[in-house]
């Protein structure tokens, strides 16, 4: 008379799990840059908004570094929507906004913050002549050779 196998034999369970590591090992870096893709477009979006509300400060004074009033475009920004990425409220901060501004140019910079500290392309920056960049020393030198280089792959 023979017995019915109840369970799972050590080998069954052992092959179940090597295939889930190895599922796991391919899913979770890509799911994790997906996420920074992610966020890396939310921080862009917040520039181009910060980019058109400058414009719209440049049109009402003439000047980039104050507003008709004369307060400095600094103070003002601080309390803009898009100061961070994303927006308050809608999750943790990524990244922080920021403008330098003169009477004529202005560079908008949006720092890496909390959870994309770490990320590979550094610090984006926009200026008042539509230029993209990542700022200097910031991003990943063994992921892209150039500031070029990351632009190209950051900036898409």
């Amino acid at each position: 008379m023979q017995r019915k196998q109840l369970g799972f034999t050590l080998i069954e369970v052992m092959i179940a799990v090597a295939i889930v590591a190895v599922l796991a090992s391919i899913a979770v870096p890509n799911y994790t840059e997906h996420v920074a893709r992610g966020r890396r477009a939310d921080a862009q979006t917040q520039l181009l908004a910060a980019q058109q509300w400058m414009e719209r400060l440049y049109s009402e004074s003439y000047r980039y570094d104050q507003t008709a009033s004369g307060t400095a475009v600094g103070t003002v920004f601080a309390s803009q929507p898009f100061r961070t990425s994303p927006r308050p409220g809608e999750g943790g901060v990524a990244y922080n906004l920021s403008v330098n501004a003169a009477r004529n140019t202005y560079t908008l910079t949006a720092s890496r913050a909390g959870v994309a500290i770490s990320d590979k392309c550094g610090n984006f920056t926009l200026t008042n002549t539509g230029q993209k960049s990542i700022a200097s020393g910031t991003f990943n030198s063994s992921k892209y050779s150039t500031v070029d280089a990351a632009v190209r792959d950051c900036w898409r």
